[in-house]
């Protein structure tokens, strides 16, 4: 088979699977334009939302006490340690400015 048999069937191909997409929007535009859609009420919405959470919940890994523990130390720990080093920043750059503006 040359290049150019090759590249008759490529576009053969091509053409033909256009076709079939196009065919299968317009069924499925037509299926759609055709069942009006029906909106639920507010209540079975709330319902189905609430549900939906509860099963997606099921499914997070929660942590056990003893991870909460060591998280929260950590937190806290490095809350304290930035605190006290932005603190020390502060009151040298302090210290810094007050120096050259003041000049004594």
């Amino acid at each position: 088979m040359n290049r150019e048999q090759r590249r008759l069937m490529e576009r053969e191909e091509r053409r033909q699977k256009s076709q079939e997409g196009s065919s299968r929007r317009e069924q499925a535009a037509a299926r759609v334009a055709g069942a009006p859609a029906e909106r639920k009420s507010l209540w079975k919405r709330l319902t189905s939302f609430l549900h939906d959470v509860r099963l997606e919940m099921k499914k997070v890994s929660w942590p056990t006490q003893e991870q909460m523990i060591a998280f929260t130390a950590v937190t806290a720990i490095t809350t304290v340690a930035l605190t006290l080093i932005i603190f020390a920043l502060d009151v040298v750059l302090k210290e810094g400015v007050l120096f050259v503006v003041g000049g004594s």
